[in-house]
């Protein structure tokens, strides 16, 4: 795969095309390539083009899933992807990993975290590469789904080949990379059924204050959801991870069963307080940790 030599965004993370170059040494160790979707965009006031990648294991059966970049302006997720390379291909010899390191190629390019817009609004909606509400239940009626339609091309992809590939590699555990702009500490969403009190997310809370993230263990986060320990309970949020976590869903005019994540992770970490490398080695390590969490 040729990736063009894009200039981008610059506060010290990786440019874009060392990125892919690092998470192609997966397709040479034969883990199984797939491109999702070609991205493009305006940046720099020319159409660019960019993939949204995919590895996993040969092996199928019960899989770790692992993602980062769903918002651009977070960069710390993929690059520490990039960086522990070695740890998910590690962790790809003992079990079944879905990889999705990039899932907002051009946000990362552009530091835009929706495809549409370059930061959060409280009165606009941005179209995120994750939105996943066409698929989700409506939570009044469950007979039909959040939306009609999905919200842009990117999450229409991106969540068809999530639920796709659930029925070969159904997840035992997922967990997503993300940062928070608005705070200035970090803490965890736990999607799963056991919400706050999965100790899987609990470990993780620690895997991160361990490692210099200091974390916000009760209060709100910036949506106003209530943090128990540092961690955040199963959210309606229309997400990836709440897709990945949810058993029943909407496909094809009906409700119908798939195989879901009992444990879905997603690490936030503060980006107002701390410098993207001191970011990016707390995220790694969580990466390495993943090995400990059967």
């Amino acid at each position: 795969m040729r990736i063009p030599d894009i200039e981008t965004y610059d506060d010290g993370r990786r440019p874009i095309k060392e990125l892919y170059n690092q998470f192609l040494k997966l397709q040479d160790e034969g883990w199984i390539y797939e491109k999702i979707y070609t991205s493009k965009g305006i940046w720099q006031g020319k159409q660019i083009s960019l993939p949204i990648i995919s590895f996993r294991t040969k092996k199928e059966g019960r899989a770790f899933w692992v993602l980062s970049g769903v918002h651009g302006e977070e960069p710390a997720g993929p690059n520490a992807m990039a960086e522990g390379i070695e740890y998910v291909r590690e962790l790809g010899k003992k079990h079944s990993v879905v990889f999705i390191p990039l899932c907002n190629p051009l946000g990362y390019v552009r530091d835009w975290r929706y495809t549409d817009m370059a930061r959060l609004s409280m009165e606009v909606e941005g179209k995120s590469v994750g939105d996943s509400e066409h698929w989700l239940l409506d939570l009044k009626n469950p007979k039909v789904p959040r939306r009609k339609k999905p919200s842009c091309l990117e999450s229409k992809a991106l969540t068809a080949y999530i639920v796709k590939l659930c029925k070969d590699y159904p997840p035992i555990m997922s967990i997503d990379f993300h940062e928070d702009a608005y705070l200035n500490m970090g803490y965890v969403y736990s999607q799963g059924e056991k919400a706050e009190k999965d100790p899987i997310a609990r470990r993780v809370v620690k895997v991160l204050f361990d490692n210099g993230i200091p974390m916000k263990m009760n209060g709100k986060d910036v949506f106003g959801h209530e943090i128990y320990d540092g961690v955040i309970g199963a959210e309606k949020d229309s997400s990836m991870d709440e897709l990945l976590a949810t058993e029943k869903i909407y496909y094809l005019g009906k409700v119908v069963r798939k195989n879901y994540a009992q444990t879905a992770i997603v690490v936030e970490t503060p980006v107002l307080t701390m410098p993207l490398e001191a970011r990016a080695k707390a995220h790694l390590e969580v990466l390495k940790s993943l090995k400990d969490f059967v």
